[in-house]
């Protein structure tokens, strides 16, 4: 497994995370990749982040258009692979972890969100969420690239 460690400004996603409920049923087949990004929320902001994510990221996510169309296919193929696992209890150093699944990982995909907001909200409105989203977490997103196992 590699791990990778990002700011939580360069991987917003997913981020995040996308927070699509996606109703794709194909998952990554066997010695096919995963992506988890882990985020790790600070006590009082769990609230706050599931709104920015659900409300303003995620919208903004999938709403984004790439000026090139092969591009916006693997996007858009991007989109039905992402799930969001959020948090039923706290961890033990008191925040909240979202998971944000990418499975399978789509290779060639646009995984960050700095694009999809500056077209949604412009520069000072992407700069605004982004730093509302920011301020949510504990500390920066870990990120796993996996392979799918056979067991």
């Amino acid at each position: 497994m590699k791990k990778m460690y990002i700011t939580a400004g360069l991987l917003v996603i997913i981020a995040i995370a996308l927070v699509t409920q996606s109703e794709n049923t194909s998952r990554a087949g066997v010695d096919e990749d995963t992506f988890f990004v882990m985020n790790y929320i600070k006590f009082d902001k769990k609230q706050q982040f599931d709104d920015v994510l659900t409300n303003e990221v995620m919208p903004a996510f999938r709403e984004y258009r790439d000026e090139d169309d092969k591009q916006h296919a693997l996007n858009l193929k991007l989109h039905s692979t992402m799930r969001v696992l959020r948090p039923t209890q706290m961890n033990e150093d008191s925040t909240w972890t979202f998971i944000v699944m990418a499975d399978p990982y789509i290779d060639g995909a646009y995984y960050y969100i700095d694009k999809p907001l500056v077209q949604k909200y412009g520069e000072e409105g992407a700069k605004e969420v982004f730093g509302r989203w920011s301020e949510c977490f504990d500390r920066g997103q870990e990120v796993y690239l996996n392979k799918q196992s056979d067991i």
